[in-house]
């Protein structure tokens, strides 16, 4: 996947997103979503609300959001979860004990062109 307009792009829109290469451990990131991380980490990142989180958050993110069953969050607005599901990109709101989710986008990388 093609993620440099999308950091571009981030970038532009606020010049304090600060994105940086990550050498760490990736593992139980989604294919989709390792190269994103591996090139681009966002280490303080928000677009239109949306709050990235860098890797090295990733494991904690997980824990908070259990209670969803999802497969991988990786952002949030305004508390509520973003997360993928078998490649799909959802949404569902936070602290709801079975909450229903909500398609945002048919993959990751609609959902960053789409978003900013």
């Amino acid at each position: 996947m093609e993620f440099s307009k999308f950091v571009e792009k981030a970038v532009l829109y606020d010049h304090r997103n600060i994105f940086s290469a990550y050498d760490g451990n990736l593992n139980g990131i989604p294919d989709e979503l390792k190269e994103f991380y591996q090139k681009s980490n966002p280490v303080d990142v928000e677009v239109n609300s949306v709050r990235f989180f860098p890797a090295e958050e990733l494991h904690e993110l997980q824990a908070e959001y259990s209670y969803l069953n999802a497969q991988f969050v990786f952002a949030s607005c305004n508390g509520d979860p973003i997360f993928l599901q078998d490649g799909l990109v959802y949404t569902a709101p936070h602290g709801v004990e079975k909450p229903k989710w909500e398609l945002l986008s048919s993959n990751i990388e609609t959902y960053l062109a789409e978003l900013l």
